[in-house]
């Protein structure tokens, strides 16, 4: 597999081909890992739309722990 950097510049390229407005204006932001984790977090919130609500009420709540239960299915 390519480096993440690479695999970066390979689809900035092609936003350069296909948009290069676009890719312009992300120039204009500053904190891409401020940036990188609200995605993180974006992406959780949509994972936690596909569980039962009251499984995610037991997350909230603090009586499942997300990270263990993904090291569980990891190790198994």
């Amino acid at each position: 597999m390519q480096d993440g950097t690479q695999i970066l510049k390979d689809y900035l390229s092609g936003m350069k081909t296909g948009t290069p407005s676009a890719l312009a204006q992300l120039t204009l932001l500053k904190d891409w890992t401020d940036v990188a984790q609200r995605e993180i977090e974006r992406r959780a919130t949509f994972f936690l739309q596909k569980l039962p609500d009251d499984v995610v009420c037991a997350i909230a709540e603090g009586e499942i722990d997300v990270r263990s239960a993904i090291g569980d299915v990891l190790a198994g």
